[in-house]
This record gives C-alpha cells, sequence and structure tokens, in this order.
C-alpha cells in the first residue's frame, strides 16, 4: 500500500479540510497554534488515511485524538498516523452494540463506492474500522464544550442520521463540522432504526441552526460533499427541511437526487414512510 495523499485546504484558521475519493467524505484537522490537533472522521483508504497522517507529520503537528461525528463505517476508521489515538465520540447511547465491528467492516467490504476506487488504485486498500470503540468526549464541566488542550470547541450532539450523532463548532474559526449534515451531494439520510427518523432529522437541523445563531457561525464542513460559506450554510438548511417535508409527502425534486445512489437511497426512504 503506497498513500494517496488528498491535498489539505485550509477552510478558515486552524481547520484544514482533506476529501476522499469515496462519496467525497471529508476528513478535518482542527489545530492549535501550538500544533495540537484534533482529527476528525479520518477515512476514508488506507491509502488516504496514511496520507493524512502524513501531511500532518510534515507540518509539525501533535494528534491528540480522533473525533467521530457518528458510528457508521466510513467515520470510525483507523490507519497509520492516528493508530492509538483516543477516540471521542458524543452521548451515551447504544451506537456500539455488541458485534459492532464486524457489522461496520461488513458494510465496509460491502459498499460499492470504495470497491470501485480500490478497483482503479490497485495499491490501496480499505481503511481499517478501529477495533476499540469511540467514548463519549471529555467535557469540560457544566459545558457543552470539548476538555482538550487545543482551541475550543462545542459539541452539538442530536440523534438525526444516526443515534450519538456529533457535530462540532470550531469557534474561534467560526466553522460547523457537522458530519453526514447539510451536504450539497446528499439528501437528509434517515436514520432507519429510530421511533421517529424524520422528527429527530428536523431536531438536528435545529440543534444546529441554533449553534449557527448562536456563534454567528461563518462556514460548514459537511461529512460528505463540499464545505460552504454562511449563505450556503443557510441554504442548506432551508433546502434540507424542504426535503424532509417533501419526503413526508411522498415526492421530492431535490437536484441532488440527480445522483443515482442518492435517488436510489430516496426512494427507500419514501418506501419506508409509506408503507
Amino acid at each position: 500500500m503506497t498513500t494517496r495523499p488528498r491535498p489539505l485546504v485550509e477552510l478558515a484558521a486552524g481547520v484544514h479540510v482533506a476529501t476522499s475519493a469515496v462519496y467525497a467524505t471529508t476528513s478535518s484537522l482542527v489545530v492549535g497554534d501550538d500544533g495540537t490537533t484534533l482529527v476528525v472522521d479520518p477515512g476514508v483508504t488506507a491509502g488516504e488515511v496514511a496520507g493524512l497522517g502524513a501531511a500532518v507529520a510534515r507540518r509539525g503537528w501533535r494528534p491528540v485524538a480522533v473525533w467521530s461525528t457518528h458510528a457508521h463505517w466510513d467515520h470510525v476508521l483507523d490507519g497509520h498516523g492516528v493508530r492509538g489515538l483516543p477516540r471521542w465520540r458524543a452521548g451515551e447511547l447504544g451506537s456500539f452494540g455488541p458485534g459492532w465491528a464486524e457489522s461496520l467492516t461488513r458494510s465496509r467490504d460491502d459498499d460499492a463506492a470504495l470497491a470501485a476506487v480500490l478497483a482503479a488504485h490497485p495499491q490501496d486498500g480499505p481503511a481499517d474500522v478501529v477495533a476499540v470503540p469511540p467514548v463519549p468526549y471529555p467535557r469540560a464541566a457544566g459545558t457543552d464544550r470539548l476538555d482538550w488542550p487545543g482551541p475550543e470547541v462545542v459539541v452539538v450532539a442530536h440523534a438525526a442520521h444516526a443515534p450519538d450523532h456529533g457535530a462540532l463548532v470550531v469557534v474561534h474559526a467560526g466553522v460547523l463540522l457537522c458530519g453526514d449534515m447539510l451536504s450539497d451531494r446528499e439528501v437528509p439520510l434517515l436514520d432507519d432504526t429510530a421511533a421517529d427518523p424524520v422528527g429527530d432529522y428536523r431536531a438536528g437541523l435545529d440543534a444546529l441552526a441554533s449553534a449557527v445563531e448562536r456563534f454567528d457561525l461563518a462556514a460548514v464542513v459537511p461529512g460528505h460533499g463540499s464545505p460552504g460559506d454562511h449563505d450556503e450554510l443557510d441554504r442548506r438548511l432551508d433546502a434540507d427541511r424542504a426535503y424532509l417535508d417533501d419526503l413526508v409527502a411522498g415526492r421530492s425534486d431535490d437536484p441532488r437526487l440527480a445522483d443515482p445512489w442518492v435517488a436510489d437511497a430516496h426512494a427507500a426512504q419514501v418506501a419506508a414512510l409509506h408503507r
């Protein structure tokens, strides 16, 4: 396996983003003035994870932990440069029950988009699912802030898309690292195990919107897709709310449905809600 470096783009002061060839998955770095670094959702191939670790090392940064926004296979990956670091997540819910690693590894191995990328890059391989599940994050007493030695980071926990979903607000930079929401490529993808998946998603969007207002945020990094500025952030909040309304009505003309796999996911969600 050889590393395939992805360009690191500095979106704002101390916030750097790399984008995978698989689902345009983003990996983000929150870097303090002294090089203290939080790695968010490293992925997706083994070469990409190793390349991210190599980029951190070249810059002399010091990774201290990995944040997983939620418990889907492409957000709990491991590899050279991040292996052995503490792993953090939001919440106390049971996302990581018995057999979680085996289940997520099967999901990884069955993923057609990953397989296509690896077929085009036979020197690469899939990144490993982390062996030990992330633990609830160290919380500054009485707050929703991450207790760590780097820049101020606020956790926005909710149950949209997946249980224990945790977005991060990098306060000084005005950036929202929101996991698998507010994407320019994907419509809202519901947690089909939830009792009220649409209600949970709406509540998650409300939580993110509250954070935008509370911290006057200037930019968003979705888990899949392109970062956006404040106006784009507002547009995506509106678009995702509109999609949920249309989903309940059993129809949608959302332009993101032009992607065949997104259209298939939408059709499955319509069928699940209206069966």
